[in-house]
Order: structure tokens, then C-alpha cells, then sequence
């Protein structure tokens, strides 16, 4: 039994408003033909993976950067991919919830490995999307590097449990990076954030954390930026680029504080329920425009229908048509409603960036997992939340 009661967030009937105009679509996914279940989340626990304790258990490797987290049914483990661009790896974690409390432990790392079998040089990867396949190894994706030529591609690749590179993907080319400077393809640490894979194992979603270079701008506290949904189905143990869908992050809620800031926000993690329907998390960090205030985090978690939504992958430039349907996204949880329900000590919002879902829990919901990406920083932490998902019938 729980030691507190438990938060429970339900989704409403109100689907939220897109800020895009959508006229008579070019292809569309066909609508469910029916009221599809409603998920459920319940806050669980919570718990801080303190700087000091995992150091001697990952080999050295100080833990951190947490970007991405995926279930190893066959090991029991928890795979924790760390977005750190020198030294790139993931971990094994044990995570634990005995009926009151969470424990987290990392209990191994593995560095991933170039062709030749040596780690890759720094910058190479950005590690942010994490999935396993039905074949028993990892792809991930990462964010481009155009800070200087030549560019860094974002990339979706595919490694063994051991590290070792397997092959590469090639990417729809609208997602290249091209011109000096960028003209067109993935902003600058803005590329592939998220990674899932649907139940079935038979497609799989990769999206961007922004809007392409020739899609738009930034999300602001008044408009929404057009992020794009990559579909690929799975065949056998190749992916092949089948469809693309508008996402509309945002727009950024306004906070009673540092409501006139900088707002920065991205489309950081999906999670695959079925074939149409994923659970997207958003995230924002706003910042003072002048002085030394600290910035503030924000987190939202949605649950988003891709069913009529237009394919755009013959769309070129979004900001050039508005001949599409997005998907449709509705709110599940503002994680401001939780706060209180943390630990003492923890009740505040950090850098929530990766969500995986695990293994059933006591009460018949599926665990998710959600966790913060501390940028090994010292002011920042690895915190995981645990909650319940139950999909519930109307």
C-alpha cells in the first residue's frame, strides 16, 4: 500500500487547441472509428540518484545525462541512455518499487562503439532516443552538430547490448542538414529527441525536438512550432520511412513567474500505446531576459492521436502550405500538479527528458518511468518519477 494518496490525472474531454490552420487534406491516416480507451496516470514515487553514489558502480563513469530510458524485458533491467557527446554510452539500471518506496541503482555502463571497434570521437554522437528491437538490439537516435562545418547529421542507428555498431539508417533527406549557414534539415541540438517503438514491434516513431530550419520557427509563449513525426515500418529487421505527421509543440504556458522570459521548449520524448496513439512529454525552460534569477523548468506529458492526420512527407517546407491536418494532442498531465507530491527535499521541477514503459505494477498499471536529465551539472539532479498507467473504457 501506498504511504500517501496517490495523484491521479485523467485526461478531459477538451482536446487542445492547434493554432494551425488545416485545410483539405492531402493524404490522411483513416480516423478510428471509434471512442478509443482513456489513459490514466497515477503519481506513484519518486526518487534522486544522488552525484556520488553510482560512481564505482558504472566503471568511473560519472551517471548523468539520462535522455532516454527503455524496459529490457529479457534482463529485468532498465536501459538509461546518457546523452554525454565524449565518452557516449547507456546503463543498466535495477529500479525497484516495493509497494512504499523507488530505489534506483545503476549497476553497469556500456560505451557504444564505432566500426572499428574504438569509442567515437567526441561530438560524433548526441545520444538522445533509445528503443529495443524484437531482434534483441538498440537503435538510437541523435540531434545534429552545426555549430561548424562539416555538419554533424542527426542519425538513427542500431547497436548490439554490447555496444557495437551495427549499421546506420539513412533519413529522409528534408532532415540533412544543408547550406552554410543551415538553410534547411534539423535546428542545432534539436534534431531526433524521441524514439518509440509500437507494442506490436511493427512500426516505429522518431521525432524532432523543433521545428525543421524550412518548417518554421520556435515555439513561443504565443505560437506553436511544427515539429515532425517520422514513421518507419519494421520490416524483418529493416525500417523503412513510411509516413511523416505535423506535430504542433506548444505554445509555451505562460508562468505566474518569469512570465515575460525567454521560453525555450521541445518535443523531448514519445511513447508508443498503439499504432495511432502515443504518449508525447514536453518540455520547457524559460529564462530571465535580464538579471540573475534561475531559470525555470516545465513539463507536460500528452497523449496524441495520429489517426487523420495528414502524411507531409511530400510537403517540403510546412511554412510554405497549410494543405495538412496535425495530429491531435490532448493534455494528461501538468507535472506543476504534482510537485507537492514529492519527496521533501525534491519538490521541484528538473530538466524531464526520457520516459519508457515498463513492467506491470501491484495495482494492474503499467509503470511509467519518467527522468531528468542533469546535464552533469552540479546544480541539477537525475530524478525519476514513477507513476501507474491504466487505459480505462469511457
Amino acid at each position: 500500500m501506498l504511504t500517501h494518496s496517490p495523484k491521479v490525472v485523467k485526461v478531459t474531454a477538451f482536446l487542445v487547441a492547434v493554432l494551425i490552420a488545416a485545410c483539405a487534406p492531402r493524404a490522411q491516416r483513416e480516423a478510428s472509428p471509434s471512442p478509443q480507451p482513456t489513459p490514466q496516470l497515477t503519481f506513484v514515487a519518486d526518487f534522486d540518484v544522488a552525484d556520488v553514489s553510482p560512481n564505482d558502480a558504472v566503471a568511473g563513469e560519472r551517471f548523468g545525462g539520462i535522455s532516454a530510458v527503455a524496459y529490457a524485458a529479457s534482463t529485468g533491467y532498465w536501459l538509461g541512455l546518457s546523452d554525454a557527446r565524449r565518452g557516449s554510452r547507456f546503463y543498466q539500471l535495477s529500479v525497484d518499487y516495493d509497494g512504499v518506496s523507488l530505489q534506483v541503482h545503476p549497476v553497469d555502463v556500456t560505451p557504444f562503439l564505432n566500426r572499428d571497434g574504438g569509442p567515437f570521437a567526441e561530438n560524433v554522437l548526441d545520444p538522445e532516443g533509445l528503443v529495443e528491437t524484437p531482434w534483441g538490439t538498440i537503435l538510437i537516435s541523435t540531434e545534429a552538430d552545426t555549430r561548424r562545418e562539416p555538419v554533424e547529421q542527426a542519425k538513427l542507428l542500431e547497436f548490439t547490448l554490447g555496444g557495437e555498431l551495427v549499421r546506420v539508417f539513412a533519413l529522409p533527406a528534408k532532415f540533412v542538414v544543408a547550406g552554410w549557414p543551415p538553410e534547411r534539415g534539423t535546428r542545432n541540438n534539436r534534431g531526433f529527441e524521441s524514439l518509440t517503438m509500437t507494442p506490436d514491434g511493427k512500426r516505429l516513431f522518431a521525432g524532432t525536438e523543433a521545428a525543421l530550419l524550412q518548417d518554421g520557427g520556435e515555439a513561443s509563449f504565443d505560437e506553436p512550432a511544427l515539429c515532425r513525426i517520422v514513421e518507419f515500418q519494421v520490416r524483418g529487421e529493416t525500417l523503412r520511412s513510411s509516413a511523416e505527421y505535423v506535430y504542433p509543440l506548444g505554445p509555451v504556458p505562460r508562468p505566474a513567474t518569469l512570465n515575460d522570459g525567454i521560453p525555450g521548449t521541445g518535443l523531448v520524448e514519445l511513447v508508443a500505446l498503439s499504432d495511432t496513439t502515443l504518449l508525447a512529454l514536453e518540455r520547457d525552460f524559460i529564462r530571465e531576459r535580464e538579471g540573475e534569477r534561475p531559470g525555470l523548468n516545465q513539463s507536460r506529458i500528452y497523449v496524441v492521436d495520429i489517426a487523420g492526420a495528414t502524411d507531409v512527407t511530400g510537403v517540403p517546407s510546412l511554412g510554405n502550405s497549410n494543405d495538412w491536418t496535425p495530429v491531435r494532442k490532448e493534455l494528461l498531465l501538468d507535472f506543476d500538479d504534482i510537485v507537492s507530491e514529492l519527496s521533501p527535499g525534491s519538490r521541484s521541477l528538473d530538466n524531464f527528458e526520457a520516459m519508457g514503459l515498463g513492467p506491470a505494477l501491484p495495482d494492474g498499471g503499467r509503470s511509467l518511468l519518467v527522468v531528468s536529465d542533469d546535464n552533469f551539472s552540479d546544480t541539477q539532479r537525475s530524478a525519476f518519477l514513477l507513476f501507474s498507467l491504466k487505459v480505462v473504457d469511457e
